[in-house]
């Protein structure tokens, strides 16, 4: 294995146990507020799950962009990708609305 993969691994690992944290948190959370047991198979089980899905998205931003012929991913990728999920497509369109207002505001603010 060349150092570029072994540092490529070495980064999803790392990023996997942070997501295996977080879903272990919110199983953990979940748990005691359902009164329900959650096995350490069904946290690995959703971890992964939830890494291939942020992996599926990831592609899905780079091909979105590179159709419209671009290198960067805009937030219309995003909303894109989230089409299919109604409230989650109109929460990125207001925080969308949000931050273009934050930056055309300093955009004003270094021209004067």
């Amino acid at each position: 294995m060349s150092d570029i993969d072994s540092e490529i691994f070495a980064q999803e690992q790392r990023l996997k146990a942070a997501i295996w944290f977080s879903v272990n948190q919110i199983c953990k959370e979940e748990e005691s507020s359902l009164g329900i047991s959650i096995t350490p198979q069904f946290i690995a089980a959703l971890t992964e799950m939830v890494y291939k899905e942020a992996e599926t998205v990831g592609t899905d931003l780079e091909h979105f962009a590179k159709h419209a012929k671009r290198s960067v991913i805009s937030p219309d990728d995003v909303k894109l990708c989230a089409r299919r999920n109604d409230s989650l497509y109109e929460l990125l369109g207001d925080s969308a609305e949000r931050i273009g207002d934050k930056s055309a505001k300093a955009v004003r603010k270094r021209k004067k």
